[in-house]
């Protein structure tokens, strides 16, 4: 079994093709190397590259109940263009349950601690429960999605939520949305309606559960759109939890 360490992070900066990169993970790590995608830009590029690398890679979403209707159906046709199952992750049912009856269904919309607590239980709760499961966590972060991300890497260790480390790879990290729309554009890429979507130069840039998502402005920054009625005043540093100090615990 490869040792997840400085020394395979070293071995992969070599590979600067990302399909050969994609290619070598999971030829190394088979099942326990898994992409993680929301339907966004870079997931549906990265699944794209892996297929067209001759893998049939391992993909997984996480399942809040609370996806647009676009989302599912996003998945469906990837699944059928394809043929491959993506694994929808759901939070524990009767956790979700507790918290509905003791915060309301809405509690996100109280404070900012009752967002993150819903986040935990429908997002970052499930998602631990498939790092379990890998040694390699392959992510659709970008540079350019936050100033907060901007700060991130192609390649980290982290600890997962057993203790064990796992390689988090961002193969798209220095990507841009032009490049990402250009790529699925000229290899038909199955890509969100909502990503198309433009009113009055209103356009959704991150999605997320649906009532915790909505479009921004032409001047506004890309995460001011998560819990609009959150944090104004610096919207780049709105998370859901699963890529915040994931070097400490283990995101969309």
């Amino acid at each position: 079994m490869t040792a997840i360490n400085e020394q395979l992070i070293a071995e992969l900066e070599q590979i600067n093709d990302t399909s050969a990169l994609l290619k070598e993970v999971f030829k190394r790590f088979k099942k326990r190397a898994a992409i993680g995608t929301s339907g966004q830009l870079t997931g549906v590029a990265l699944i794209d590259l892996a297929v067209r690398a001759k893998i049939k890679p391992r993909i997984f979403t996480i399942d809040t109940l609370r996806l647009f209707p676009e989302t599912y159906e996003l998945f469906g046709k990837i699944e059928k263009k394809y043929k491959i199952k993506i694994e929808k992750i759901k939070p524990d049912p009767v956790k979700i349950d507790r918290m509905i009856k003791q915060h309301g269904e809405y509690l996100f919309f109280d404070t900012p601690d009752k967002q993150k607590f819903c986040c935990h239980l429908r997002k970052v709760e499930p998602n631990n429960r498939v790092l379990e499961t890998l040694d390699v966590w392959i992510t659709g972060l970008r540079s350019d999605q936050s100033a907060t991300r901007a700060d991130g890497k192609k390649f980290q260790i982290i600890t997962g939520p057993t203790g064990k480390p796992i390689l988090k790879i961002a193969p798209l990290f220095n990507w841009t949305e032009k490049d990402l729309r250009d790529y699925i554009a000229k290899y038909k890429v199955p890509m969100h309606k909502l990503l198309s979507w433009n009113e009055n130069g209103w356009y959704y840039e991150s999605l997320g559960c649906i009532l915790c998502t909505t479009p921004i402005g032409p001047h506004e920054p890309r995460r001011a759109g998560r819990w609009r009625w959150f944090n104004q005043n610096d919207p780049d540093k709105k998370e859901c939890g699963l890529h915040v100090n994931a070097t400490d615990n283990t995101d969309g």
